[in-house]
């Protein structure tokens, strides 16, 4: 895809969410992973496009991950669960359990299967959350501190770079990263939306280092070059667009989640045909 350009969007999915989040692609069973975090439930939808499970879950959960050699892991209210092939569950670590008004917001993984999960307040109080690295051996780190609305994450495709957005800024920022030790290095710009209509709000990379960025009440997701120049815009007929995944056997079909506006739209999965290939989703190798 060269120049600037407008793709459009297509209903994939009736889900008929509030808060649809999380997006993940499971490549092993060939679903799409993501969750409803206002409606405690987590979601699979079948690809190509079919049967739509859901399971309710007990307590808000704002991603749903593959795990390294089966399973998945589930980054709910004040922690990090496994789910084995059964479906049973256990708590592995616990993140910011003292605090009953927050909760866990995006999450992913680094490319050497590294957990990384933001937090934000319920009431979505400045500076009240932070980004929590869940190392192989389970141990936790805070790493960036205090954080608005942690939201999207995502590396360059030679894991030399991290991106990260915390949404009231209205800002992309991009650190250096160190693959072999789960360093962010230096922070600064990536670059500044604040120009674009809406917050941004969760991320995806493609196989040439571009950022496609889901934009909350802004109806849109946009590209961004390597250099931050804006490349290409997904329009979409639901007002907040909420994240975006790469799904497919050649990981060329962006998905897009979306959560219920005041208009009436959205809820629901939308995709594009993207003219590029996305990154495998890395899994959780704890």
């Amino acid at each position: 895809m060269t120049g600037s350009s407008t793709l459009g969007a297509r209903l994939l999915c009736e889900v008929g969410g509030r808060l649809l989040e999380g997006p993940a692609w499971d490549a092993a069973r060939r679903r799409l992973l993501f969750v409803d975090i206002l409606g405690s439930e987590l979601l699979s939808c079948a690809w190509p496009p079919g049967e739509l499970e859901r399971t309710p879950t007990s307590e808000t959960c704002s991603a749903w991950i593959p795990r390294d050699g089966g399973g998945s892991v589930v980054a709910s209210r004040d922690g990090v669960h496994v789910v084995d092939a059964d479906g049973a569950t256990e708590k592995v670590v616990e993140i910011e359990a003292g605090r009953p008004t927050n909760r866990s917001n995006d999450a992913k993984c680094d490319p050497a299967g590294r957990l990384w999960v933001g937090t934000m307040a319920d009431d979505e109080k400045a500076c009240e959350g932070a980004l929590y690295r869940i190392d192989r051996d389970g141990r936790v780190r805070q790493i960036i501190s205090p954080v608005s609305i942690s939201n999207g994450l995502g590396w360059s495709p030679d894991g030399s770079l991290m991106y990260y957005i915390d949404s009231p800024t209205r800002r992309i920022d991009v650190f250096d990263y160190d693959l072999r030790t789960g360093v962010p290095g230096s922070r600064r710009l990536f670059v500044d939306v604040s120009a674009l209509p809406g917050v941004p709000d969760g991320l995806a990379v493609d196989g040439e280092g571009c950022l496609w960025v889901a934009f909350w009440d802004g109806g849109a997701v946009h590209r961004f070059a390597p250099d931050g120049t804006r490349i290409a815009q997904v329009t979409l007929p639901a007002a907040r667009p909420t994240s975006c995944a790469f799904v497919s056997d050649a990981l060329d079909q962006l998905v897009i989640t979306t959560a219920a506006a005041p208009d009436g739209s959205g809820g629901d999965l939308y995709v594009c045909d993207a003219g590029v290939s996305g990154l495998p989703v890395p899994a959780y190798r704890g």
